[in-house]
């Protein structure tokens, strides 16, 4: 590693560690400035495409969920997109909380959402679900990013953990997915294989050497307690970004707080009636926003640790 990069990543570890303990005095600088109304449009725009899923994954609160299921109109999806054209927003994702590719025309909306000139359009998704057709279709309807769960303690866990679907066939349509791409001579969309980290097992160890040569990017996570619902402890005190970064659209139009009120507990408006810019500075917005200042937010918010994650620099996108 170069040493210029070495004193780069210490300096950044440095702020971030002087950042979390400053939390109280940047919360009141967030407050007194009138951060409670974001002084940038949202960098990423989540799309839930559908909330359905076909797996009963032991971890996903899934039983805790109970708005109505469905599907997003194409209709709704395409006064989505072009407001985010319009809006000059780049980074789209296609997916909040279920199985995007449940959905039969997410294809179609990938394709409408490039045509419309969005730079960056990305899916999360178990992999179950791609046969070769909607492999070749995602793939020349332009996606950029395909984050697809997997469990690198394999087949054993995998099938344990996420009831429902089987290893075997998620690895296969991978591996058709990166065959498909190098017969089409694209280097889109990027492949990232994500899973949660367990016990750092030899098997763990092997999945990441094995895969690492294949996709673009192998990212590794720790398990969060989705807002609350696993676990409704939390020691987390700094700000959380998703408030003043992102903007949640429900299947149905809603608005939500961010992706892990998968329940819609908090709503901030609905597309159907209204808009993203109008949206986004109104009250219900601002309002959550500086509660989240005042006293960590809702109660969503207070009970979340997902902002254990973040690295707390984000903070300089709203000076």
């Amino acid at each position: 590693m170069p040493e210029s990069f070495k004193l780069k990543a210490a300096a950044r570890r440095a702020a971030e560690t002087v950042l979390r303990k400053q939390a109280k005095p940047v919360r009141r600088l967030l407050l007194a400035s009138g951060r409670d109304r974001a002084p940038r449009l949202p960098e990423i725009v989540q799309i839930e495409s559908t909330n359905i899923c076909n797996a009963k994954c032991v971890f996903c609160p899934r039983d805790e969920m109970h708005r109505r299921q469905g599907v997003m109109s194409v209709e709704l999806f395409r006064k989505i997109a072009d407001e985010c054209a319009a809006l000059g927003i780049t980074h789209v994702r296609m997916h909040n909380y279920g199985e995007a590719f449940i959905d039969r025309r997410l294809v179609e909306k990938v394709r409408y959402a490039k045509e419309r000139g969005i730079r960056e359009v990305g899916v999360i998704t178990n992999g179950s679900l791609m046969p070769e057709e909607v492999a070749r279709g995602i793939i020349e309807a332009g996606l950029d990013a395909i984050n697809i769960s997997v469990d690198a303690s394999g087949k054993e866990v995998f099938e344990s953990t996420r009831i429902g679907l089987k290893y075997d066939k998620v690895i296969a349509n991978i591996e058709r997915l990166i065959r498909i791409r190098a017969e089409l001579g694209r280097s889109r969309p990027k492949l990232i294989l994500s899973f949660v980290r367990q016990n750092n097992s030899a098997d763990e160890q092997a999945f990441i050497e094995h895969w690492r040569k294949i996709a673009d990017k192998i990212h590794i996570t720790d398990l969060h307690n989705w807002a609350g619902t696993l676990n409704t402890q939390s020691d987390v005190n700094y700000p959380c970004y998703r408030p003043w970064l992102t903007f949640t659209v429900l299947w149905d139009g809603r608005v939500s707080l961010c992706c892990a009120d998968f329940d819609g507990h908090t709503i901030l408006g609905d597309l159907t009636s209204s808009t993203i810019q109008d949206i986004w500075n109104a009250e219900p917005y601002r309002a959550v926003r500086a509660q989240h200042l005042e006293s960590g937010g809702p109660d969503i918010c207070r009970a979340c640790d997902l902002p254990r994650k973040d690295s707390p620099l984000w903070i300089t996108k709203l000076i």
